[in-house]
């Protein structure tokens, strides 16, 4: 991915963050596949709420500034950092492909937009 990627990883040992990093590299990789010329900067934080005291306690918080001037953030509290990870990479992707969506000027038809079907 050649999107600039800052991480912040306030877990484990210098193996674990390793570990970690890349998996949030490759989690952002595919989540953002579609939406690459869009994005300028990524910062993710990946923090240990509990420490050794167990729980959910893993939150990882996803903020992504775009070339248009938008900057997305998005997080996910999970008892697993690479359920965490994996969390708010789904959710940073989700977010790109509404704003997308709103960009372009899709939306639902409501009710009263629909016109009455004779028969």
């Amino acid at each position: 991915m050649d999107i600039p990627i800052e991480f912040l990883i306030r877990a484990g040992q210098v193996e674990t963050t390793e570990v970690l990093r890349k998996y949030a590299a490759r989690k952002l990789s595919i989540a953002l596949r579609p939406f690459r010329a869009q994005v300028r900067h990524i910062t993710l934080r990946l923090v240990d709420i509990n420490g050794p005291r167990g729980g959910v306690d893993a939150r990882c918080s996803i903020s992504a500034g775009l070339f248009n001037g938008q900057r997305l953030f998005v997080d996910a509290t999970a008892a697993w950092p690479v359920a965490a990870i994996s969390h708010a990479a789904s959710r940073l992707g989700d977010a790109m492909r509404r704003g997308n969506a709103r960009s372009r000027g899709f939306r639902s038809l409501r009710i009263s937009d629909r016109k009455p079907v004779s028969g």
